[in-house]
């Protein structure tokens, strides 16, 4: 049965899905390129807006003022952090990682609603599951990019490259989104979906440990109204409820 307050095991296994997920970001910046990182981490949580709009609207889950008031303040956080990587991206990137971020929501949002029927085996519903995006990205890498692209890439894959694939499929896809979708079939989207909102933080973490990469005074404001606005989401109803409470 669904439940409104996290367990503390259950609130640890989403934040370890978080260290993953932000992690996710370095192992890309090492095997590929793309649009800039930092701003895709950024734009990809905008799936937790997505996520709460689609079930409300098809699941009919409510919405309470701390968690209204906590996004709040992580949209705040994020546009903070978001400011110091400036406006220089893609329009086409993008748009396209903000189709991704509305295509995450509504795996949330299916996840949620096969959860209702029951409990059932989350890692074998991922592995299934991603046997359908490979075909058509297989197609559209070979319109976009043509076969001697594919070839070519294949020929000169480097170690760096496949072990960032390594954690990308096992770490990242089967083990988080085994664990995410178990959370999200045992609470309300709105209770799991903002943690996401703490996977940029984690990877402009990694970006200065591991890169040393700078980080700016706008970031540590952004990460601690982001962190804030978590708080509120998760705790606001029950800290409400004891600055009500009166001794008799």
């Amino acid at each position: 049965m669904s439940q409104s307050t996290l367990r503390p095991r259950d609130m640890a296994l989403a934040f370890i899905v978080i260290v993953v997920w932000g992690v996710n970001f370095a192992a890309i910046k090492l095997g590929f390129v793309g649009m800039p990182l930092g701003l895709a981490s950024l734009v990809l949580q905008a799936q937790a807006f997505f996520s709460l709009v689609l079930t409300a609207l098809w699941l009919k889950e409510k919405w309470h003022g701390n968690q209204l008031a906590g996004l709040v303040l992580a949209a705040g956080g994020l546009m903070l952090i978001g400011s110091a990587h400036g406006v220089s991206m893609p329009l086409a990137g993008f748009l396209l990682t903000l189709a991704a971020a509305f295509m995450w929501a509504c795996g949330n949002l299916v996840s949620r609603a096969v959860g209702r029927y029951g409990p059932m085996n989350q890692l074998a519903f991922v592995v299934w599951a991603s046997l359908v995006p490979p075909l058509p990205l297989l197609a559209l890498s070979w319109f976009m990019e043509g076969p001697e692209a594919m070839s070519a890439a294949l020929q000169n894959i480097s170690v760096q490259t496949l072990m960032a694939l390594a954690y990308i499929a096992w770490a990242s896809t089967l083990f988080g989104y085994s664990a995410w979708n178990l959370l999200m079939s045992r609470y309300p989207v709105n209770r799991i979906a903002p943690f996401t909102l703490l996977v940029p933080l984690v990877g402009l973490s990694t970006g200065w440990f591991v890169f040393g990469e700078t980080l700016k005074p706008v970031h540590f404001a952004g990460g601690a109204l982001l962190m804030i606005g978590l708080l509120v989401n998760l705790f606001g109803v029950d800290l409400l409820t004891r600055l009500k409470w009166k001794p008799a």
